[in-house]
């Protein structure tokens, strides 16, 4: 979820998957809390932050309740998906190796300087030019730095979109490019997964 927290906005892009044909978990780590305010949604946020061993127990627990839905799920097909502050975390399931197989990033905060040796998923990112958060010169060196990296990993800067782009209820949302992030976000799922 982004820093609002598990609000309609998450749980209409989880039915949106369901309704493609995947099984699709809205991972909560604020608690059952969700923002309203920029300082609630800080508050939270910075919350996690303090807990990262409790963030990474959840998101790898939500793994592990998803491998054992085998009647539904193929459990060597996971992906992680998340906007915002769920972005961070859809990449740190990555850099991580948490057990997806793919990773989808929507503005969400990385390390171009990472260490990467432990991923093993397949990362597509969508970043918009004009984002204040996220510079587009540290998008380029993370593009880069996933070209080091074993997968074909995409990275994507969309022109005249800012930070929250796709949030279709937000202020800052880019119709043009919210949909052709969508597009390329379900191409990639279908070569990854």
């Amino acid at each position: 979820h982004e820093w609002w927290g598990l609000n309609e906005n998450i749980k209409e892009n989880a039915r949106r998957y369901a309704k493609l044909g995947y099984v699709a978990l809205a991972v909560d780590l604020y608690d059952g809390n969700a923002a309203t305010t920029r300082q609630e949604a800080r508050k939270l946020a910075v919350n996690v932050s303090k807990n990262m061993p409790a963030a990474f127990k959840n998101l790898q627990n939500a793994v592990n309740y998803l491998r054992n839905q085998r009647n539904w799920v193929q459990s060597d097909a996971l992906a992680s998906i998340g906007w915002c502050f769920g972005g961070g975390w859809s990449y740190q399931m990555a850099k991580n190796n948490l057990g997806v197989k793919a990773s989808v990033i929507y503005y969400g905060r990385f390390n171009p300087k990472d260490d990467l040796q432990k991923m093993r998923a397949t990362i597509i990112g969508h970043f918009g030019e004009n984002d204040r958060g996220i510079k587009v010169d540290n998008v380029r060196e993370f593009q880069a730095t996933l070209k080091t990296h074993n997968g074909n990993h995409e990275v994507y800067i969309y022109p005249n979109a800012g930070h929250a782009f796709a949030n279709e209820g937000g202020s800052r949302y880019n119709k043009e490019a919210a949909e052709l992030a969508w597009k390329r976000t379900n191409d990639f799922l279908k070569r990854y997964l």
